[in-house]
């Protein structure tokens, strides 16, 4: 995205009117160019209203991400994290991908924050819905000195460090669903995708990726092939992105940090409170494989727990899902 464009954005984010020889003279742009990067917003998804002798306005104003303004509601533990910030990218983890390889090494829990992705990712190739400016979408490094096995669950602890999060901020009813997603109320509203490099038997790297609804638009939730929700339609007070986004940024370090030193040992007894399968039917699918049993958590490694006729089982992550079975 051009320095214009970001700058254009910025000036309409108070979603008042602003016309277009005023937003030209503030950017060096003639009128006509001014329109064509407003039409180049349009496409990228943002509404902006034209309407004759006012000129443009966004039909909502935005809350865009502010780096002194994130860093103001992170705890000491988190104060000095590298965070690098996005208006518009097509992934988060491909730009901490890109400063692994550019500046490795990278210190443990260097963040990525964008206003929006236009190829943003989740498990198994589906893309996720990356609006402009009102969820989160996060991507975090975290180097893995003991290799790649290192990081067995990984988004099993994280998923568990941002449902506490989201309960130390009043929001009732959340669950996590083996192994990376969170749910409120049985709607999903956030995803973990952690992606790995290196070799097995060395020193490995992991991007971890999240994404969180804060205020899905209208316009989006059409997309969306299953139940969701957002974090405002929980609270009852307008939410505010810089705070949310500090919360995201520390759950995720806190809960790296805390597997990094204890593995899952600590948290497995905490699973079964936020399970959103526990005690219930289950299908798990390999492939064109389906097994059916009964939840019973996790184990030690991340594994989910599957109590089946022929004996318990255990499953690890890649390609089973776990479904709800009436």
């Amino acid at each position: 995205m051009s320095a214009p464009d970001t700058a254009l954005i910025e000036l309409l984010a108070d979603g008042k009117f602003h016309s277009g020889e005023a937003l030209g003279d503030m950017l060096g742009l003639s009128r006509m160019a001014i329109n064509k990067r407003i039409d180049r917003l349009t496409e990228l998804g943002l509404d902006i209203f034209r309407v004759s002798g006012k000129g443009y306005r966004l039909a909502e104003p935005l809350q865009l991400l502010e780096e002194q303004r994130v860093r103001a509601h992170l705890s000491s533990q988190c104060a000095e994290l590298p965070l690098y910030f996005h208006r518009i990218t097509p992934s988060t983890n491909d730009d901490l991908r890109e400063l692994l390889n550019a500046e490795s090494p990278l210190v443990p829990g260097t963040a990525v924050l964008a206003e929006m992705q236009t190829a943003g990712r989740g498990r198994r190739g589906k893309a996720w819905i990356s609006p402009f400016g009102t969820n989160l979408y996060l991507s975090m490094h975290w180097p893995l000195y003991a290799g790649l096995n290192a990081a067995m669950g990984m988004s099993v602890a994280l998923g568990i460090g941002i449902a506490r999060m989201l309960e130390a901020q009043g929001i009732k009813d959340v669950q996590v669903k083996w192994p990376n997603d969170i749910y409120i109320a049985s709607q999903k509203v956030a995803g973990i995708l952690v992606e790995l490099e290196g070799q097995a038997g060395g020193e490995g790297h992991a991007i971890v990726g999240v994404g969180m609804n804060l205020a899905m638009p209208a316009r989006e939730q059409s997309l969306i092939d299953q139940p969701f929700t957002d974090i405002q339609r929980h609270l009852d007070q307008p939410l505010e992105r810089n705070f949310w986004a500090a919360k995201l940024v520390e759950s995720c370090y806190l809960a790296l940090s805390e597997h990094d030193e204890h593995g899952l040992k600590p948290m497995v007894a905490s699973w079964a409170r936020y399970d959103r399968y526990y005690n219930q039917p289950v299908k798990v699918q390999l492939g064109q494989h389906e097994q059916f049993g009964i939840a019973k958590g996790i184990d030690e490694m991340g594994a989910l727990v599957v109590e089946q006729e022929d004996g318990v089982k255990r499953y690890f992550g890649g390609e089973v899902s776990v479904r709800s079975r009436s």
